[in-house]
Order: C-alpha cells, then structure tokens, then sequence
C-alpha cells in the first residue's frame, strides 16, 4: 500500500530553513519515499512525499516525528498520512510534531 506524507511548517524565523528540512527529509526518507513536490504561502510551505508500495505508511510516521523534533524544525509543524486512494470518510492520521498524533476520517481541510 503506497501514501502520501504531507509536512506543514508554519511561517516563522524559528527552526530549519525550508531548503535545509529538504535535505534532512531526502536523507530520513532515502529510497522509501519520493518528494512529490510542495508549496508555500504567507502561512508556512508544505513538503510532499510518496511512498513506495511496500513501505508502512504508520511506521514511517512513528519515526518522522520524533524526527522532525530532533532536528528543531519550528514549533507548529505538522504532517497528514493519506493512503494513496484516500477519499472522504476513509481514515488518515495528523502528527502535530509537538502535539497530538490523532487518527480522522473528517475532511482534512476542517480543523
């Protein structure tokens, strides 16, 4: 079963520079996942990832997050585990870096 990891970092002066998240997430990740892409607004960026078919999306983030709380990314960080065919009502889990680990089947955009 593929999934996407999608990490939200607030706007902020605080923690990692974007360019320097990226490098640590290519070497976390390796050959496990794929950057997909991401973006980035007035709010914060978000950096997107795949990964491979025979990887445990939950396991996967059961090290991301203590992870990304060793390497100082910023207060407010967060990510989203979609299965690839994730659609409404099916389950996915949001990682606050800082914060809760909760497991939803609600809309992602409605806090």
């Amino acid at each position: 079963m593929s999934a996407n990891i999608l990490i939200y970092c607030p706007a902020s002066s605080d923690g990692l520079s974007r360019s320097d998240l990226e490098a640590e997430l290519e070497e976390f990740f390796g050959e496990a996942a794929e950057d997909c892409g991401g973006g980035a607004g007035v709010d914060g960026y978000n950096l997107d990832y795949e990964l491979a078919d025979d990887e445990d999306p939950n396991a996967w983030a059961d090290r991301l997050k203590p992870f990304l709380a060793r390497i100082g990314v910023q207060p407010g960080t967060r990510f989203d585990v979609f299965p690839d065919d994730w659609e409404p009502g099916v389950e996915w889990r949001r990682v606050e870096v800082f914060g809760e680990d909760r497991r939803r089947t609600d809309h992602p955009n409605r806090e």
